[in-house]
């Protein structure tokens, strides 16, 4: 018997403000099939407790109250998110909640709708809007897989098969910071038929870490695979967890993916704490740079830096060990090039120059531009698409990679990167918007290049309600709300 599935379709995303903050809010669909209840999805709802009002009450603390009300297949769940504070948003978490929904699969429809309403019971601030769930036919399914957090008390509804799946609470990729180990959860579905589940873990670079390669042989009905891997080796970085479905004649039929970023200073420490080439002031003045700039050298380099380095990086910027910093930079170096490490970084200084000649101003020297920055990462661009302003969008350029390399990121391809000039002064380009992995991400991205001009009667609708398209795409068929940032804001 043919069985109906969930595959996400995901037709806008929202931005907005509240009192002055963006909204950080996102919602993450991930489909099951189970032998009783039929096909169902779990919706993960991710909260940035930072980005909502707050009111003081009689206690002198400070109190958040949200909900949030998902529609589905007529039916209806509401859930709340509350945080309480001693200092207001400063610090505030990250917060979780799940919603469950089964739906008839004996309905005709292909595409089932969703709604979601969204209200801050402090500012009194209401948003909706609607997405849409559509249905694939097939005798198996594979769901995507879950990065899980260690939880100390975990709700009854957290828990399938025994184990406490409680995702890593996260806007974009999920981080890891100074974890020992990491874990993952996943399920297959079989309706009849042969398949085996092959999975592993992979750097940046797609090379698979040892000891993390396995499979699984599915069964009819549900495979749960439930993987607890010690990690604590792993430098910084980002990871993908991957896992592939294999018909009887081993025929790829499904495949699903979770990249995530991997933070461990043990680690990273101790890969550069072998064999050091120690410079003095002098020896270093004498080719390397002025030793009073080394902080600024710094910052110049970590475009090019691995994930690893960069955790070292600004741990050392915000020192005041300046033969340390400058060890680091020759350093760097010698690992890039034995042979001639400070050959290696004149000729980046070179690069730094033309950047600056064209991406700099009075003010931001260009490898601390946005475009300057993009440009050191991952060079050229292989097509710009400069539209100046003509009274209705603001300036904006498109730059397209057809191959997009970095010692941070994986290799991809067919990439976009959206920088506009909201402030008119000529060189400020923002990066609004990029398709790469680890990127800002901004699905309102056309719109906001016409925002000053639009008379519409709400601001903050979507691109939808102005008869225009949607652009870019989601991480994991997640719904994401508001700007997720990058390293280089925070380097």
């Amino acid at each position: 018997m043919m069985k109906s599935f969930l595959k996400v379709i995901l037709l806008l995303v929202l931005t907005t403000s509240i009192k002055a903050q963006e909204l950080r809010f996102g919602l993450q669909p991930i489909q099951y099939v189970s032998e009783t209840q039929g096909p169902y999805v779990d919706f993960y709802s991710t909260l940035d407790a930072s980005t909502i009002a707050f009111e003081m009450d009689a206690d002198s603390l400070w109190h958040a109250r949200f909900k949030l009300a998902l529609s589905f297949e007529g039916k209806v769940d509401v859930v709340r998110f509350e945080y309480t504070s001693e200092d207001s948003a400063s610090s505030a978490p990250l917060m979780l909640q799940k919603s469950t929904f089964t739906f008839d699969d004996a309905k005709q429809e292909a595409k089932r709708p969703l709604e979601i309403f969204l209200y801050d019971e402090v500012s009194n601030s209401d948003w909706s809007f609607s997405d849409t769930l559509e249905y694939v036919a097939s005798d198996f399914w594979l769901a995507q897989p879950v990065l899980l957090d260690e939880v100390d008390e975990v709700p009854a509804n957290y828990v399938k098969r025994g184990v406490s799946v409680v995702p890593v609470a996260s806007l974009g990729l999920p981080v890891f910071e100074n974890e020992s180990s990491l874990s993952m959860y996943t399920e297959a579905y079989v309706g009849n038929g042969k398949y085996i589940l092959q999975y592993k873990l992979t750097d940046a670079y797609g090379n698979i870490i040892p000891g993390t390669s396995g499979f699984a042989r599915c069964k009819n009905g549900s495979t749960p695979v439930y993987n607890k891997i010690d990690f604590s080796s792993q430098k910084s970085g980002q990871y993908e967890y991957s896992i592939v479905m294999l018909d009887s004649t081993g025929q790829t039929v499904a495949e699903r993916s979770s990249p995530f970023y991997w933070y461990n200073d043990k680690a990273d420490e101790a890969a550069w704490n072998g064999p050091e080439v120690s410079i003095t002031r002098a020896v270093f003045e004498n080719g390397w740079g002025q030793w009073s700039q080394v902080n600024e050298y710094l910052r110049m380099i970590a475009p090019v830096a691995t994930m690893s380095q960069r955790r070292i990086m600004t741990n050392l910027k915000d020192s005041k060990d300046t033969a340390r910093i400058a060890s680091f930079i020759v350093n760097f170096w010698t690992e890039k090039n034995a042979m001639d490490p400070l050959g290696e970084w004149k000729g980046y200084l070179v690069v730094v120059d033309k950047v600056d000649q064209e991406f700099g101003s009075r003010t931001v020297p260009g490898y601390r531009s946005q475009m300057g920055r993009v440009f050191l990462q991952y060079g050229a661009p292989s097509l710009v698409e400069e539209r100046s302003f003509d009274g209705r969008n603001y300036p904006y350029q498109v730059w397209q990679y057809d191959q997009l390399k970095s010692s941070s990121t994986p290799v991809q391809q067919n990439q976009v990167f959206i920088f506009v000039d909201q402030e008119l002064i000529g060189r400020q380009y923002t990066l609004i918007h990029s398709s790469a992995l680890g990127e800002v991400k901004d699905h309102k991205w056309q719109y906001h290049l016409t925002r000053h001009t639009n008379a519409g009667p709400d601001i903050d609708a979507t691109s939808t309600q102005y008869s225009r398209d949607n652009f870019g795409e989601r991480i994991s068929n997640s719904i994401i709300i508001g700007n997720q940032g990058t390293w280089f804001d925070r380097f």
